[in-house]
């Protein structure tokens, strides 16, 4: 090899691999807790103003989003969105269904909440919101459902290890965040994420049925990590594929009966506008 071909491939090992390892090292960051442009969406942008509201966490952090509050005697659905999302961007599942309490915040620091985000503060945020849902109602709701999308899922699985809900609905799930961020990252993960979400820890403990939905085309999730999370609950979950990548898997006709059929068991019935069976 020519003395300029070495000299030419040491400048690229040395400027092309700590580039290489920065932009790896910013993919996982973002795979992890991180609330991005579309999470910072002001809520106002999303509507139903006569149900948004404030919920004040344990430390008194004030947490922002959405709560459709049906009266007593009626079932509440929890539901936890994803990275870098606000999650009024789920408020059609709440218009769609009249017969069932949603209660609907933005993590800390997404959308209007304020605070800072991280793996057990969002589990323990979660816990305590459901503890005020049910004061705000009047008592305790006849069932409790419990929904989470991609990060979402993994303070879902933990919030139903805790809370024995009537049902787990899953929306492209996967087994921790660490084995998801491997696939691009070998290695990287364990040194750089600082938020786990192991949700094959927690769904041994889960008995109420659970369903998942997971997206065919889901670039980010891939089967393999939601197949092992299937296999870790003690019954096996009910499980439908929509024709969607990870980020358009809400918009498929069938994501919004889909889900509410998941949570049937309750004795309610869900009855869809027109408009909205067929989002």
């Amino acid at each position: 090899m020519s003395r300029c071909k070495f000299r030419i491939l040491t400048i690229l090992k040395k400027v092309l691999l700590p580039l290489l390892l920065l932009a790896a090292a910013v993919y996982l960051v973002r795979l992890s807790i991180f609330p991005g442009f579309f999470a910072h969406r002001p809520d106002e942008e999303y509507g139903c103003a006569a149900q948004h509201t404030e919920f004040t966490a344990a430390d008194g952090t004030v947490l922002r989003g959405w709560f459709f509050n049906r009266g007593q005697g009626r079932p509440l659905v929890a539901v936890y969105s994803g990275n870098n999302m606000n999650i009024g961007g789920l408020l059609a599942l709440a218009r769609a269904d009249e017969s069932r309490s949603y209660l609907m915040l933005n993590y800390r620091g997404y959308g209007d909440s304020e605070g800072v985000p991280s793996e057990s503060r969002l589990v323990e945020d979660a816990r305590h919101n459901i503890a005020e849902a049910r004061q705000r109602i009047g008592g305790k709701p006849v069932a409790l459902h419990v929904v989470g999308y991609s990060i979402g899922s993994g303070v879902a699985v933990q919030v139903a290890a805790a809370e024995n809900p009537a049902t787990l609905t899953l929306i492209c799930p996967f087994d921790s965040i660490t084995e998801v961020a491997c696939d691009f990252a070998p290695l990287l993960p364990h040194l750089l994420l600082h938020d786990f979400f192991v949700s094959t820890d927690f769904a041994p403990r889960i008995t109420c049925p659970v369903t998942v939905l997971r997206a065919a085309a889901d670039e980010l999730v891939t089967a393999p990590h939601t197949a092992a999370l299937v296999q870790a609950f003690p019954s096996r979950p009910v499980e439908h594929v929509l024709q969607a990548d990870h980020n358009s898997v809400f918009f498929c006709p069938e994501f919004i009966p889909l889900l509410l059929n998941s949570l049937k068991n309750d004795g309610f019935s869900s009855q869809l506008t027109p408009t909205e069976a067929g989002k």
